[in-house]
């Protein structure tokens, strides 16, 4: 099994070590979720064989059978399973941590949808009443702390996207407005 994407896979297999005589001619190929699905009406003669129309997200079984002038052999053992890659999920609503003047420590849990694909980055959005700006935290850490990116005496609301190797996710929840200040002689912690 081998490049694995969103909604499609490439299947190879080598022609079966007996070929009941005469050489294989086309091979059927067949997934599993849960059951048994013919990947080709006809059989194929190619290989590997690329699976269109999968599901995001989603595990697959595979096997195939040989064909010859004969027939259709039986089918092999299961070849390979995969989990189809996704775009990552909906990080958790991101909890403001504390704010001292003008930073603000964010910290949020990752998307629980299995994605196969690791986080590779967040983006980490901070909006003001007229203007939104983000900020790319390379990785898959869950918190961070904005810092000389914020205006003083300002309110702002933050929300957090997940990023892998097949996009971006959707967008958190907008936290409450939190207002920074100038100076860090004042630290405010929300309340729990």
């Amino acid at each position: 099994m081998s490049d694995v994407f969103e909604t499609r896979c490439t299947v190879s297999y080598k022609p079966p070590q007996d070929n009941g005589g005469a050489p294989v001619t086309a091979y059927v190929v067949e997934y599993r979720i849960p059951g048994w699905i013919r990947v080709n009406d006809t059989p194929v003669t190619d290989a590997p064989l690329t699976v269109q129309h999968l599901t995001p997200s989603t595990e697959y079984e595979f096997r195939v059978a040989a064909v010859n002038e004969a027939g259709m052999s039986d089918f092999s053992q299961v070849l390979s399973k995969i989990m189809t890659v996704g775009k990552p999920g909906i990080p958790d609503l991101p909890e403001v941590v504390s704010v001292t003047g003008t930073s603000v420590c964010l910290q949020w849990k990752a998307p629980t949808t299995n994605i196969k694909a690791p986080i590779t980055q967040y983006i980490v959005v901070f909006r003001t009443l007229d203007k939104a700006e983000n900020i790319t935290v390379k990785g898959d850490t869950i918190s961070y702390t904005i810092r000389k990116k914020l205006q003083a005496h300002t309110k702002y609301r933050f929300a957090v996207m997940a990023v892998n190797k097949k996009g971006k996710g959707p967008l958190s929840d907008m936290t409450e407005e939190v207002t920074t200040f100038s100076g860090t002689l004042n630290i405010y912690h929300p309340a729990a």
